[in-house]
């Protein structure tokens, strides 16, 4: 799932910059997924979370190596994020 959300006060780095993140959420269905990832932002002091867009995943081995172990974490804790800090 695709989001934005701003690194809020409770965050380890609270910068209050908002940042494009890419979430990893296991769930049954794209509402539940929705759920669980702007719970996982939350949890983590990411605040004006956002979630845009869902996808499944069908082959999980066909998932490119640089996103393999936050599709890992994502399958044993829940929900995993790689955080885009572009300018």
């Amino acid at each position: 799932m695709t989001a934005v959300a701003v690194a809020g006060p409770e965050h380890a780095q609270p910068d209050g910059r908002r940042y494009d993140i890419l979430v990893f959420a296991r769930a049954g269905d794209e509402d539940e997924a929705c759920a669980v990832a702007l719970h996982g932002l939350a949890q983590l002091g990411w605040t004006d979370s956002v979630a845009f867009r869902a996808g499944e995943i069908t082959d999980p081995d066909a998932i490119p190596a640089d996103l393999r172990g936050a599709f890992e974490r994502a399958l044993a804790h829940g929900c995993a994020l790689l955080v885009y800090d572009e300018p």
